[in-house]
């Protein structure tokens, strides 16, 4: 067979070939075609029946959280609020003695939980609305009985509440309601206010703190009733920064120190221990929970540690908590190579504490140049990467530059610097145009190649 022979025999082929692909295209659209019509019979067909369970269902959603939790919730903050007034009554208009207003306040409180102990086995929802009222009734009461009547000594008020605190615990696992847990962690970080006036010593009351800490941590990732471990964290970093602002003393510093780095390792672990344990991607609420943590941390170094907010102690802080969270940053990529989000998070937290230490630490053109060389460090790095956000980070970082510049550099630089400072930058820029045109059209031509 020669050369001409072949080639009339693959062409043959060729053709054979195209036609079988041309009738299979024409079988697969008229396939297509039957498949839209029953997918749209089908749905007009059943169209009426689901609009009327959505509209039933959602009737039902609304009824049962007015009936099942909203009137109780409300039912119980208005007794809760009735009695209170009718006790201030009694007060005022002087018909009951101190000691009998007390008996009355915890009388409610106990007939509430008895109530709640009654019900519980049918009713448990409105069971656990009632329990939280009653815990709360004698939570308050206990803390009036002590600070305004001084019925009870210290170790007798706080033993009270520590076994309410214990106890709300664990009647909160017993009824799976983290609302409970919620309350009973509320009076666990109340108790310390009994002692504070007693006691000027730092560390038995973060000790305390970090008692419950860990028992709610501990709870949290159990239950997995993370709002928990974050208001924990909101509420000791609240604590932690006001004792900082207005008691803290130089002979604290190792307590300080002690504490706020124990606290800080135990919410980070509290954050990111769920999901690495269930082997799953962190949600944005843990993310959260990580940067909040960061930024608790910074601010309390900068209230304990900067002697009457000086700015070189504060700029050394920041320079310090730069190199943390960059290594921190590091080692989320190390890891937790899959938490991408997590790591641009703390990233972009390392990058700001760097630029503000630059600006906190110099002056004038000094700083413009090292934001500028700031800026293509970052620019070089998302080019070698291969990651926009690095990319994104230098533009605006320039952006910032440029705006100083204008508005406050201006003033302030000779010409020469003035000249220096706009030529480099606008070098800096037309630069990065000039890659993100190449950038582009390689892009384009890469999709014009796969096509």
């Amino acid at each position: 067979m020669n050369r001409d022979e072949k080639i009339k025999e693959l062409e043959e082929k060729i053709r054979q070939v195209a036609a079988n692909v041309s009738s299979a295209q024409h079988e697969l659209h008229e396939l297509y075609q039957e498949l839209q019509l029953l997918k749209h019979n089908a749905s007009e067909s059943i169209k009426p029946i689901n609009t009327a369970n959505r509209k039933e269902s959602q009737t039902g959603n609304v009824e049962s959280f007015i009936g099942l939790k909203l009137i109780h919730l409300v039912g119980i903050v208005v007794l809760v609020t009735g009695i209170s007034i009718g006790v201030k009554y009694a007060i005022d208009k002087e018909l009951i003695s101190e000691a009998m207003r007390i008996a009355l306040a915890y009388s409610a409180g106990i007939l509430l939980f008895i109530l709640s102990l009654r019900l519980k086995k049918k009713y448990q929802l409105f069971s656990a609305i009632l329990f939280s009222g009653s815990m709360a009734i004698l939570y308050f009461t206990t803390y009036a009985a002590f600070v305004y009547y001084n019925f009870f000594p210290l170790a007798v008020a706080f033993s009270i509440m520590m076994a309410l605190t214990i106890y709300t615990t664990f009647a909160a696992t017993s009824y799976e309601r983290q609302e409970i847990a919620i309350l009973g962690m509320t009076g666990a970080y109340a108790i310390p206010f009994l002692i504070s006036a007693n006691s000027e010593r730092a560390e038995l009351f973060f000790s305390y703190i970090l008692l419950i800490n860990i028992g709610v941590v501990f709870l949290s990732f159990k239950r997995s009733w993370k709002l928990m471990g974050q208001l924990a964290m909101l509420i000791t970093w609240i604590l932690f920064i006001g004792w900082g602002y207005l008691r803290y003393q130089p002979a604290d510093y190792f307590t300080a120190m002690l504490f706020m780095v124990i606290y800080y390792t135990l919410f980070s672990v509290n954050a990111i221990a769920f999901g690495i344990s269930k082997k799953e991607s962190l949600t944005i609420r843990e993310i959260q929970q990580v940067v909040v943590n960061n930024i608790c941390v910074y601010t309390s170094a900068i209230v304990i540690f900067s002697n009457d907010f000086r700015w070189h102690e504060i700029a050394v802080i920041t320079g310090i908590a730069f190199l943390f969270f960059t290594l921190l940053a590091l080692t989320c990529m190390v890891l937790l190579p899959l938490e991408i989000i997590l790591q641009r998070f703390i990233a972009w937290q390392s990058l700001l504490l760097l630029i503000a230490f630059i600006a906190m630490r110099w002056d004038g053109l000094t700083v413009t140049l090292l934001w500028i060389i700031v800026s293509v460090l970052l620019f070089i790095w998302g080019v070698f990467s291969k990651r926009a956000w690095q990319r994104l980070a230098s533009v605006l970082l320039i952006g910032a530059t440029l705006v100083k510049l204008i508005l406050f550099d201006s003033v302030q630089f000779s010409t020469v610097q003035k000249i220096l400072s706009f030529i480099v930058i606008g070098v800096l820029l037309l630069l990065g145009s000039f890659y993100y045109q190449r950038f582009n059209l390689s892009q384009k031509n890469k999709e014009s190649n796969l096509s």
